[in-house]
């Protein structure tokens, strides 16, 4: 069994390593004015609407009008997917046009140029150009049109260590989300399943989440050396300075990474021998949920309230069940190392009926967030990211039958009257092994989402 988990781990390392990335599919979706069009003036913003959250680079967004470059102010909106640039006074009469660069949420620059006309006075509005939106997202390596170079990635690009940089980002970002699950549910393990002697044990657990949030912030380390790396287009040298480092975090990026690295400090420094003594650690698990809800798809949904609180509770459930399988093994193999007796009846017991009511939670809020990220249920296979959900949606129904098996059948035997120490020794080392083939194909899950998360339903 061990052997199969370890094939499949390696067969999904490669599907991730081949994957499209984000950036090909992160467009700008409208225009305001849009290009070729012809509108009455003032024009008091240009706003931009990308089909993903992106991160701003360098000016962002240059104007050019019949007097030369128009000073504007740019903003952010809808947690990033709509950049606005507000020129001082308006624009009046005549020809613009608009340069973007932006970067995606993998640090893939995507830079495009559009333009527009404003009249004071329009002469035949039933003439006027049909609005079309032509501008397309293309990285500076196949540029759209003519358009502008972004001002700060004037570099050497290296197409190679870029997909190599994308490759290294999703995986930190997997590491980063694991740490997270196991983390916030090795908390929730310790508060709803350690009761009465089991509660011995709950030191062994807070010192196991300590352990899991360290990658977290190596997750975060990574997407961040990996991001500048993509941003400086693949030119490792220049990924190092101030200038790529900062466009790594520019934008909503920085409150998605400070909030998920602030969490796990707090996890770190606040998780010891006691649940009452470790609150520090819950503040800092809802700090890293919300940096997590607030860098995925989820944030641009709507109504924003309710899709933001379905994805809340599929990863609260998620981490309860990831991180309450994980628990199990280390509170086993501990007692197991310590020469105790595995005790593992009440422990199994609690724990199937927390993991049944969290996979009932997890497949009502991924169905759910499904049908409000996709447009239409055939891109679940024309597209990658539909293909992808399609095999995480497998491997979680192979995790959940193992739980079902440890539930309906290992579980009653530990717990059948008349049995001698040595059938509920047996029967406490099939929890503990299928806690780890659980463990195996849970992280093949995590690494999925990671790809998940970074990409687009668009193909």
């Amino acid at each position: 069994m061990l052997k199969k988990v370890a094939v499949v781990l390696f067969t999904v390392a490669l599907v991730l390593v081949g994957a499209p990335s984000a950036s090909a599919h992160t467009d700008l979706d409208t225009a305001e004015p849009a290009d070729g069009t012809t509108t009455s003036g003032p024009v008091g913003e240009v706003v931009l609407t990308f089909t993903r959250p992106v991160t701003p680079l360098g000016d962002t967004v240059v104007v050019e009008g019949p007097d030369g470059t128009v000073d504007v102010d740019v903003t952010q909106e809808r947690a990033g997917a709509v950049v606005v640039a507000t020129p001082e006074g308006g624009l009046a009469d005549g020809g613009y046009e608009v340069a973007w660069s932006v970067a995606a949420q993998d640090g893939h620059p995507l830079e495009g140029t559009f333009s527009f006309t404003v009249q004071e006075t329009q002469t035949a509005p039933s003439e006027a150009p049909e609005p079309t939106v032509t501008q397309e997202a293309s990285s500076p390596a196949e540029p759209s049109g003519a358009p502008l170079p972004p001002p700060d990635l004037e570099t050497t690009t290296d197409p190679g260590a870029e997909d190599f940089a994308q490759v290294v980002a999703r995986l930190g970002n997997a590491a980063a989300l694991w740490g997270l699950l196991v983390g916030a549910g090795g908390l929730l393990f310790a508060a709803l399943v350690m009761r009465g002697p089991d509660r011995r044990d709950i030191p062994v657990v807070l010192r196991a989440v300590r352990w899991t949030v360290l990658l977290v912030l190596v997750g975060l380390a990574v997407r961040v050396t990996a991001r500048a790396v993509v941003v400086a287009g693949g030119d490792v040298a220049a990924a190092g300075s101030a200038a790529a480092l900062g466009d790594a975090l520019a934008g909503p990026t920085a409150w998605v990474f400070g909030l998920q690295a602030v969490g796990a400090a707090l996890v770190l420094v606040g998780a010891w021998r006691s649940l009452p003594g470790s609150w520090a650690a819950v503040v800092g698990v809802l700090a890293m949920t919300a940096g997590q809800v607030l860098g995925g798809h989820s944030n641009t949904g709507s109504p924003w309230w309710l899709v933001v609180g379905v994805d809340v509770a599929h990863l609260a459930a998620a981490a309860t069940w990831t991180g309450g399988v994980v628990m199990i093994g280390v509170v086993l193999r501990r007692r197991r190392k310590d020469g105790r007796a595995l005790d593992a009846g009440h422990l199994g017991s609690r724990f199937s009926s927390v993991a049944a009511l969290s996979v009932v939670v997890v497949g009502i809020a991924g169905i759910l967030l499904a049908v409000e990220i996709l447009d239409r249920p055939s891109q679940l296979w024309e597209s990658s990211w539909g293909l992808f959900l399609l095999a995480k949606v497998a491997v979680v129904a192979v995790v959940a039958a193992i739980g079902a098996h440890q539930h309906f059948r290992v579980v009653p035997s530990l717990q059948a009257p008349g049995h001698g120490a040595r059938r509920a020794h047996a029967a406490g080392s099939l929890l503990q092994r299928g806690a780890g083939h659980e463990t195996a194909l849970l992280v093949v899950v995590v690494l999925i989402t990671a790809w998940l998360v970074a990409a687009s339903v668009h193909a």
